[in-house]
């Protein structure tokens, strides 16, 4: 009987996580691609939001224990219909124009493109692995990631303001697989992910003599999150160019509700 294994590429963005699926045993590469989009259960406007999430992975795995993996994904947020700036009088108050540098600020700001890049490196506890001398009755994954990020918005723009970070994530993940009458495999999935970001931006200063503002520094802030995902990935029969699977899940993102689909192929 094929073991299936799910592999967890650690991200944040809230990511920002991938998955591939690999026979037990299994050395070699994969790569897939997801896109999410943020639905409104229980909030005001929209129900399916404006925010979204493309997500592009390469994975390599050595003898199904030990997988590295690279993400580059773009997400951008626009959750509210109408947003709130605290500026001094007589300036201007237009989403274009100003920007909440809060920890909330992927809500707190409209058209928020974030583009990140990450690498992640994931340990399997399954029956391939020699911790263990007995069959366990959950797979489980252990990951650890590392990243940057790099935002962009119209508002951002018009202030002339560099806006980037960097961050970590440690994920924990448990899954089993169900075998069925059909030719492919289901792999419930489950998993928790702590992120932690140092988000910084620019810091100006008017210049009286010139009357225009100039860059004196720099300022950052720290977020962390938690974020939760439970998946159901399906492998597919082998064809010509490899052997596909597809992944819809639900994810707790950054506060709110992400439903996606992840499609992608073994080598």
């Amino acid at each position: 009987m094929k073991k299936l294994l799910t592999i967890i590429i650690a991200s944040l963005s809230l990511l920002n996580a991938q998955t591939h699926i690999v026979p037990e045993g299994f050395s070699g590469f994969s790569i897939s691609f997801k896109n999410d989009r943020n639905l409104d259960f229980f909030g005001e406007g929209k129900f399916v939001r404006d925010s979204y999430a493309n997500e592009l992975g390469f994975s390599y795995v050595y003898d199904g224990i030990f997988g590295i993996d690279l993400n580059y994904a773009y997400s951008l947020f626009n959750r509210k219909e109408v947003y709130d700036f605290q500026v001094e009088d007589g300036a201007l108050n237009s989403e274009n124009q100003n920007f909440n540098f809060v920890k909330n600020f992927r809500t707190e700001n409209a058209d928020l493109g974030e583009k990140n890049f990450s690498i992640g490196f994931t340990y399997y506890l399954n029956e391939s692995q020699s911790l263990f001398k007995q069959n366990l009755p959950l797979n489980i994954s252990l990951g650890l990631g590392y990243g940057t990020k790099n935002y962009n918005s119209k508002a951002l723009d018009f202030l002339n303001q560099d806006f980037y970070g960097k961050f970590y994530s440690l994920q924990v993940g448990i899954y089993k697989e169900i075998e069925t009458n059909a030719n492919f495999f289901i792999i419930p999935r489950f998993k928790i992910s702590y992120n932690n970001e140092k988000n910084i931006y620019d810091i100006f200063q008017l210049n009286v003599d010139s009357n225009n503002f100039e860059k004196i520094g720099t300022n950052s802030f720290n977020v962390s999150s938690t974020l939760i995902e439970i998946a159901v990935p399906f492998m597919l029969n082998n064809t010509s160019i490899g052997q596909p699977f597809i992944e819809p899940s639900i994810q707790n993102k950054y506060g709110t509700t992400h439903i996606g689909l992840r499609f992608g192929f073994l080598f």
